[in-house]
């Protein structure tokens, strides 16, 4: 471990053991997730030159949180690894900060303002758009400063961070695949005991890798809408967001997407879900020289548009053709501990994609995709899951993926997930 590791790991343990005598409420948790896949079609369709992979990662976080009548601090670091990926005796640095925070409420009561300052993930409403990514091993992780409002039915954030890649002197270009400055306005309305409501404005400046003297600003606006609460029987849930401003090529930028997802719970084991989740994709037959393929910028992928993962990231993935995700679910709990998930999910380009033999658009269908799930929990920290997955691509799946679509193409997962709580004042002081 090199020497910023080091203090990491010392000021944590430094915090944990000044806080222990402090009189305020002091948590420490551990989170855990080790992962085996066996990859057979996973994200790229194979053919018969290419070889199914076996592959196990993990995560591991120590997570302290402290707070107090006014004031709160939270630090998270982590490590994720592929396992075999680190010649243990190259001593190669494998700690992070997941999250590093501090809050200041101005009121004694918690209500109004706060003042929220750090490295901190940002998940907003149903996390399309701004979400933890949490498949991923690292997720997604926001340096900000932020103003928080949150009384009576009212929740408001206002954030806003500007990236360098170095303790800089003077402007230099950022070398780092990530925006150089972000701003989010978000605000969300309990209407009812049945309905709630979210507007989202944000603005990522993304800098030209040739000249970092120019940034170009996307911004991406929308709705978000929530019906029905755990005693509903039915409930639905529905979004539209519109992306404006300059691509991250320079082009101008007009693109949107939308998702409509109703639920029904049939009985009190059975539920019920379907909908559509639409990305608007470019006209590369007719093209206009306007990018209209929509960015999901930071929003969660795998959770919802297939657990093969060929649509985690949907621009970069479909080449700009947008995606249009029609999906069927059904959720069986067995009991409290014990869920069963079968998933359906079609996949067909959001735009006009050319096929570059015949000049012409492809057939829009990309494939269908049947997804099972088992979750289990063992007792109140400790949790399993077990998942297969299958694709049924078409020919036009190939023109984004690559590979041999007749060729079955699988997916299996086996997920252990430890959270436990180490210490709690709380506990302590009873």
């Amino acid at each position: 471990m090199n020497r910023n590791t080091y203090k990491i790991l010392f000021l944590s343990i430094a915090f944990i053991l000044a806080i222990d005598c402090a009189q305020a409420q002091f948590n420490v948790s551990a989170n855990f997730r080790a992962r085996s896949e066996y990859r057979d079609g996973s994200r790229i369709l194979l053919d018969d030159t290419r070889e199914p992979t076996f592959v196990s990662s993990q995560r591991t976080r120590l997570i302290t949180n402290y707070k107090d009548d006014r004031f709160e601090i939270n630090i998270a670091i982590q490590n994720a690894r592929i396992w075999g990926a680190d010649d243990e005796r190259a001593n190669v640095p494998n700690i992070n900060l997941a999250e590093g925070w501090v809050k200041y409420y101005l009121s004694e009561d918690k209500e109004g303002f706060a003042v929220k300052v750090g490295r901190q993930h940002l998940v907003l409403d149903d996390g399309r758009i701004f979400g933890m990514r949490n498949w991923n091993d690292i997720a997604v992780s926001h340096d900000l400063a932020m103003l928080e409002f949150n009384k009576s039915d009212w929740d408001i954030k206002l954030a806003g961070g500007y990236n360098n890649d170095g303790n800089k002197y003077e402007e230099s270009a950022y070398d780092v695949n990530y925006y150089k400055y972000l701003a989010v306005l978000w605000a969300n309305r309990q209407i009812s005991s049945n309905l709630s409501a979210s507007i989202l404005t944000s603005v990522d400046g993304n800098e030209d890798p040739d000249d970092f003297k120019k940034v170009y600003p996307r911004y991406t606006s929308g709705v978000y809408l929530k019906g029905g609460n755990k005693k509903s029987a039915f409930g639905v849930q529905a979004s539209f967001y519109y992306q404006y401003g300059e691509h991250t090529s320079g082009l101008k930028q007009r693109a949107y997407m939308y998702s409509v997802i109703p639920t029904y719970n049939i009985n009190k084991k059975l539920k019920a879900v379907a909908g559509i989740n639409f990305f608007s994709g470019n006209d590369q037959v007719d093209p206009d020289g306007t990018n209209r393929s929509f960015n999901k910028l930071f929003g969660d992928g795998h959770r919802y548009y297939g657990y093969m993962d060929y649509f985690l990231n949907i621009e970069s993935n479909t080449n700009g053709g947008g995606v249009r995700n029609t999906f069927a679910s059904l959720f069986y709990k067995f009991s409290n501990k014990s869920e069963l998930e079968i998933s359906y999910h079609n996949f067909a380009f959001g735009g006009n994609y050319m096929d570059p033999e015949t000049l012409d658009a492809a057939d829009n269908q990309l494939g269908n995709e049947i997804d099972l799930q088992f979750k289990h929990k063992i007792n109140d920290y400790l949790s399993t899951r077990v998942t297969y997955a299958t694709m049924f691509a078409t020919s036009s799946m190939e023109l984004i993926k690559g590979g041999d679509h007749e060729r079955y193409q699988q997916w299996i997962a086996v997920m252990l997930i430890a959270k436990p709580q180490l210490f709690s004042s709380d506990k302590k002081d009873q």
